[in-house]
């Protein structure tokens, strides 16, 4: 199953970690094991978020991280991901996201 682009102009984002989804080896899974555009595979799969509990600070940190690793200035980072990640799906939306107590 080669790289399978998505169309050019509909390139998807994770709606929990804001990484775009270019190819569909990135999406994540329903139960069923299907593709689904709203998650990366690396944050759900088989229907559910592979880390259920996580805050959305807790997210910041972790992608802030690979950010770096890949050149990005940590303060250029966070600044990103604090504009972004709040208005993603699984963080605007309350019935996506567990109750962390």
């Amino acid at each position: 199953m080669g790289h399978e682009h998505l169309e050019q102009g509909d390139l998807k984002i994770c709606q929990s970690c804001g990484m775009p989804m270019p190819t569909a080896e990135l999406l994540g899974t329903d139960q069923n094991g299907n593709k689904i555009e709203d998650y990366c595979v690396y944050c759900y799969e088989n229907g559910a978020f592979k880390q259920p509990n996580i805050t959305l600070q807790e997210m910041a940190d972790i992608c802030t991280g690979y950010m770096v690793e890949e050149g990005m200035d940590e303060n250029v980072a966070r600044k990103l991901l604090a504009e972004q990640l709040p208005h993603l799906k699984r963080w605007s939306d309350p019935a996506a996201v567990s109750p962390a107590n």
